[in-house]
């Protein structure tokens, strides 16, 4: 992991002067610019020695100038370059060519960091992977499962509390760090701890605080209905599709949230046929194992050919929403209607 080989080389003293972050996950990034500035620049010099240029605009000549300025109170100045342009975009900066070759050089003056955000980390261009070789580069990616459950543990004990090991499996699985695409990242669990240690009236973190505050309302009311609808209560299921109506304005987003969530359970049951494991059918489709587990669980009052016919459907009606040939308040009331077992 990167971030332990930054943790690492920063401990013993190996920087190299220009550094490049780049990577899934800017909080790890934010904290290792925080570690560089706290060594380099007295608190007090730090309005003066630690310069922040936006990439966006800046040229290389105007960075490398700013790199080579003195400080008259630290040893070294603290430059961070954020989202330099040609590192994720063609551009005709001039001088990238050069920075190429100051990247590779020893700076008296300055210690100068290219921070490039998780938003463009698929972008990287030509040049940024010269750049990567050039500079002293670190990938801050994802925590691995022990690393982020150590990200948590420490969060949770500073606080005076205590999470088991049922619950972090929980919180980790219901956050959806790990699906695949995901845009949740730690910037998101650090907030979303903090909550729950603040919501948590005893000292022990519990699985329903965890899920009150990490599912979200439009979720909530899609396995609300879902359940409804496996019970076969069509009373209770078009009452909570009327409290989104009334409540949420949020037809569109749940029918699409219950689109996806049928697509689980189709898929939960295709692949159960197989013989695979919950956890091994959650990783086949990226899906985290709570939201998994509860699609499972609701499969199994469908056959494989009625959740077809639903899906059916619930594609028609997207497309009839669309276009304009149905409400979409309606719409939901309708599939509901239509989505009961056995119907």
């Amino acid at each position: 992991m990167a971030y332990k080989e930054f943790a690492n080389d920063f401990r013993k003293g190996i920087l190299r002067d220009v550094l490049f972050f780049y990577g899934a996950e800017d909080f790890l990034m934010e904290w290792a610019v925080r570690q560089i500035i706290e060594k380099n620049v007295d608190d007090a010099w730090r309005s003066l020695d630690v310069r922040y240029i936006d990439g966006d605009s800046a040229g290389a000549h105007e960075i490398m100038g700013e790199a080579r300025a003195y400080s008259m109170f630290s040893d070294k100045r603290v430059i961070i370059v954020r989202n330099y342009l040609p590192l994720y975009r063609k551009s005709s900066d001039a001088g990238s060519n050069d920075l190429l070759q100051f990247a590779t050089e020893k700076q008296e003056t300055s210690v100068l960091i290219f921070l490039l955000e998780s938003r463009y980390a698929s972008d990287l261009t030509a040049f940024g992977k010269k750049f990567i070789k050039a500079a002293g580069s670190y990938e801050f990616a994802r925590l691995e499962r022990a690393d982020l459950k150590a990200f948590i543990s420490k969060r949770i004990r500073e606080s005076g509390k205590m999470i088991a090991r049922r619950e972090m499996d929980f919180l980790i699985d219901i956050s959806g760090y790990y699906n695949r695409e995901s845009t949740y990242s730690l910037t998101q669990l650090d907030a979303d701890t903090r909550k729950i240690v603040k919501a948590c009236s005893g000292d022990q973190i519990t699985m329903d605080v965890i899920e009150d505050l990490l599912t979200g309302d439009s979720d909530r009311y899609v396995f609300n209905l879902v359940d409804a609808l496996v019970a076969g209560n069509r009373a209770r299921a078009l009452e909570i599709a009327e409290t989104i109506i009334r409540e949420e304005d949020g037809a569109i987003q749940v029918t699409s949230l219950l689109t996806k969530q049928f697509e689980i359970m189709y898929d939960a049951l295709e692949l159960s046929s197989r013989g695979m494991s919950l956890s091994q059918m959650a990783k086949a489709t990226g899906v985290n194992e709570f939201r998994f587990k509860k699609a499972y669980q609701a499969a199994n009052a469908y056959s494989l050919s009625r959740i077809r016919k639903i899906l059916t459907g619930l594609y028609n009606i997207d497309r009839d929403i669309k276009r304009g040939d149905i409400d979409k308040n309606v719409a939901l009331e309708l599939l509901v209607m239509s989505a009961v077992p056995g119907r």
